[in-house]
């Protein structure tokens, strides 16, 4: 009898000493105050849609066109990156071109060439690109009343023959310094010194000259 009341208490102490030892490794029940709990396919289907309003992309343009899109922000951006050109200049991009001459009356026996200055001033927003077919930029002339032509400014010049292109940027100007001759020119008359681009021949402008 002793020995097997001995037994029965040996089995009873094993037996507690391996429920102790399982419980380290068992699992908690979930805690349902907790907005990670999901009970069921319900509360997973409402979990997800509140994951995807609360999404940074929610809402975002699915329209390709449209100003928001991915792709008009993308063009907007590197439309941003790269110079603009306008390549066919206007009267609406340019300003008129202004034209200096001096003297304005120029004693003809002292004053052998008469200076020019012809500047062109882009005040557009846009830069414009001029190409011209070889090293002439300028044509400046000196006309009689009439219109006839007595001097021509390029006529003592040789140019290069390669194209040539000429930019202005956004709110600058180029300006054009030359000299061209009296020769021709006769005391007690009225000419007019005229100066444009040699392409853009709508950017003329002239002054009058009264030589002694």
């Amino acid at each position: 009898m002793k020995l097997l009341a001995l037994f029965l208490c040996l089995v009873s102490v094993l037996f507690v000493s391996a429920e102790d030892a399982a419980t380290p490794f068992a699992e908690p029940p979930p805690d349902e105050s907790t907005p990670f709990f999901v009970s069921g396919g319900a509360a997973l289907e409402d979990a997800l849609l509140l994951q995807q309003r609360n999404s940074p992309a929610t809402g975002y343009p699915r329209v390709k066109k449209s100003a928001d899109s991915a792709l008009e922000q993308m063009r907007r951006f590197f439309s941003g990156l790269a110079p603009k050109f306008n390549l066919l200049p206007s009267a609406a991009s340019l300003d008129t071109a202004t034209l200096v001459v001096s003297p304005r009356d120029p004693v003809l026996k002292n004053q052998r060439e008469l200076a020019v200055t012809y500047t062109v001033r882009n005040n557009s927003k846009e830069m414009t690109r001029m190409e011209f077919s070889n090293g002439q930029r300028i044509e400046i002339l000196a006309k009689t009343p009439s219109g006839s032509v007595v001097e021509r400014w390029s006529d003592d010049r040789s140019f290069e023959k390669e194209e040539g292109i000429v930019v202005i940027n956004p709110r600058e100007r180029i300006e054009y310094q030359e000299k061209i001759s009296t020769r021709e020119l006769r005391p007690g008359q009225t000419y007019t010194v005229e100066a444009a681009l040699k392409t853009q021949p709508d950017y003329a402008t002239s002054q009058p000259v009264n030589p002694k």
